[in-house]
């Protein structure tokens, strides 16, 4: 069985932007995902679009994307694709603890008249690998990649603002690559009629 490609963006709609253009960055994992954004991501799930009262409207809504049941509108998605479902939630959920019904001994009754059912509705529910600021990460405590000099840019393209930039320069110096083996010595030079042969210049 594969492994789930989720999206990469820095929020949900810019996510399913891309997954509906045929444009998003995909990883499995954490790492994967961080090298392509070259940036830190986080894993989030969140609800995204508009609701429907039917379960049928949303399914319509999201054809190709969520999971499918219906009888003649059977879709699966790839093992690879599974980043998108459908939730059904209570609408206008009221905070606050319930409250225990009481019994009435009216009218022949014990109990009161059973409640209108809860409203529900359907909405989508995407995972994605959510792209970090240089704030966030700082704030979870996570040093963000690279150095101040390195990274004038974000993911977005948008200049550093001067409190990210001031985040990069408190993190460690890391090394933006790894350093590369030295070919010849400092007094050593290639010959001009062939620069295959290196001799020393003393």
């Amino acid at each position: 069985m594969s492994l789930i490609a989720y999206p990469i963006a820095a929020d949900a709609h810019e996510a399913l932007n891309r997954i509906k253009a045929g444009e998003a960055l995909r990883a499995v994992r954490e790492k994967e995902a961080e090298l392509a954004a070259r940036a830190r991501v986080a894993f989030v799930t969140e609800a995204i679009g508009p609701v429907y009262e039917r379960r049928d409207e949303a399914l319509d809504a999201y054809a190709g994307l969520v999971e499918d049941d219906r009888k003649g509108r059977i879709f699966t998605p790839a093992d690879t694709d599974r980043f998108c479902r459908l939730t059904c939630r209570i609408l206008n959920t009221k905070r606050g603890k319930p409250q225990p019904m009481q019994p009435v001994f009216a009218e022949g009754q014990r109990w009161p008249a059973k409640r209108e059912p809860v409203a529900s509705v359907w909405q989508l529910s995407l995972s994605y690998w959510k792209i970090m600021t240089v704030a966030q990460a700082k704030a979870a405590g996570i040093p963000p990649i690279g150095q101040a000099r390195h990274l004038r840019k974000k993911a977005t393209g948008r200049d550093l603002t001067p409190e990210e930039i001031a985040a990069l320069s408190q993190g460690p110096l890391t090394a933006a690559r790894p350093q590369k083996a030295l070919d010849f010595g400092l007094f050593d030079f290639p010959l001009p009629e062939n620069p295959a042969i290196i001799i020393a210049d003393e």
